[in-house]
């Protein structure tokens, strides 16, 4: 069965369009992503060792020269996009909607990480044994409360078509809120927790993460290639000494008053690198326009502005262009005038601060039948539709 997240969200029948990737000066310039599996490597991050090792060799330090032919083809098709920015596969907006994604992009949902979704008996791999327990560690690029939820691929899986979600196993065999962080890992700080793996698996498998964080609608995407055979060919990372986390029993947005164990969310630097090439920039925003009921001749719509940059934006507009002549009735939480098939909405007193990493959403009601929305922009900034 298809997902797609620009038809009908499942189970809540919402047609849907997200849009993002501005990086104009209305917008703040620095944005950075926040994590990724470094133990066991997620695709994007054995990628990014495999680059450095292979520029390393050819005599350019910091220089992206992938050699593993699943990374080669993501570094012809991407660029070197992914790989300095390994740590941002993520979607600003899903707010948990995660069946959402269409089978075959569970791996790389963010078009910029396209490449990650192709099938390859190539990816890095980590080799694990069946019923084995192990420290996941997670680079903490940024710290944020949240679920780290675990699934696993079927036995008799096909490899050779990209992973839907039919692909996975019902139910994850893992789910953690919360876990603790440490300093020392090998991008920097680190979550860390222990996982024992399924007992029944043989062979080639993918373990598939979620980063979902309580206090955004944000959520990040690792696929991990394993073999259960007891081969690798990646090596495992340098374990960090493991200091007792203290409690933080203040709960966090959304978390039901489970203790967060976790130190309260600081500033971080991103992972430093030698490269001589710059760091691309992130995508700057994500704007959802979602129908959340419709009837015959109008439609309650609610859109969601993703700030995807690490600083806050101050005031806020946000413009989109209706595409079947809809008309907004009455608006709340934003302020909201129409010319032509174009909307203009600005912030209210109480929500003109959108955080680092963060969303506003506000409500309308429209006449007309509904159609996906194409363009749409953030303070004069244009997006792109995903």
């Amino acid at each position: 069965m298809q997902r797609h997240r620009t038809i009908l969200r499942t189970g809540r029948g919402l047609a849907a369009v997200v849009v993002g990737a501005i990086a104009l000066a209305a917008i703040p310039s620095a944005a950075q992503a926040h994590g990724g599996l470094t133990d066991p490597a997620t695709r994007t991050y054995a990628c990014y060792e495999d680059g450095l090792a292979g520029g390393a060799a050819a005599g350019e330090a910091g220089n992206m020269k992938p050699r593993n032919p699943a990374c080669v083809n993501a570094f012809a098709n991407e660029g070197n996009y992914s790989f300095y920015n390994w740590y941002g596969n993520l979607l600003g907006t899903i707010a948990g909607r995660h069946e959402t994604i269409a089978d075959g992009k569970l791996c790389g949902p963010d078009a910029k990480f396209a490449s990650y979704n192709t099938p390859s008996t190539s990816w890095p791999t980590t080799s694990v044994r069946p019923g084995q327990q192990m420290t996941f560690k997670y680079a903490a690029v940024a710290r944020h409360p949240g679920y780290f939820t675990t699934w696993i691929t079927k036995d008799g899986w096909n490899p050779s078509e990209p992973i839907g979600w039919d692909d996975l196993e019902p139910a994850p065999f893992d789910r953690v809120l919360n876990p603790p962080l440490r300093e020392g890992g090998v991008a920097g700080p680190e979550y860390y927790w222990n996982v024992t793996l399924p007992s029944n698996k043989s062979g080639k498998h993918v373990l598939f993460n979620i980063w979902e964080r309580t206090d955004s609608p944000e959520s990040f995407y690792n696929c991990v290639d394993v073999d259960f055979s007891g081969s690798t060919s990646t090596p495992t990372p340098t374990p960090t000494p493991t200091p007792t986390p203290t409690p933080d029993v203040t709960p966090t947005p959304d978390d039901n008053g489970t203790p967060n164990t976790s130190p309260s969310p600081t500033p971080t630097a991103t992972p430093t690198n030698t490269a001589t090439t710059p760091t691309p920039t992130d995508g700057q925003c994500e704007i959802g326009v979602d129908v959340s009921n419709a009837w015959p001749g109008g439609f309650q719509g609610t859109v969601t502005a993703f700030n995807a940059t690490m600083q806050p934006v101050n005031g806020w507009t946000v413009t989109w262009t209706f595409a079947n002549g809809e008309t907004v009735q009455q608006a709340w939480n934003a302020t909201a005038t129409q010319s032509g098939s174009t909307v203009t909405a600005k912030n209210v007193a109480w929500n003109a601060t959108i955080a680092h990493h963060n969303a506003v959403s506000f409500g309308f009601i429209g006449s007309g039948t509904p159609a996906p929305v194409k363009s749409a922009t953030l303070n004069g900034a244009s997006c792109i539709v995903r």
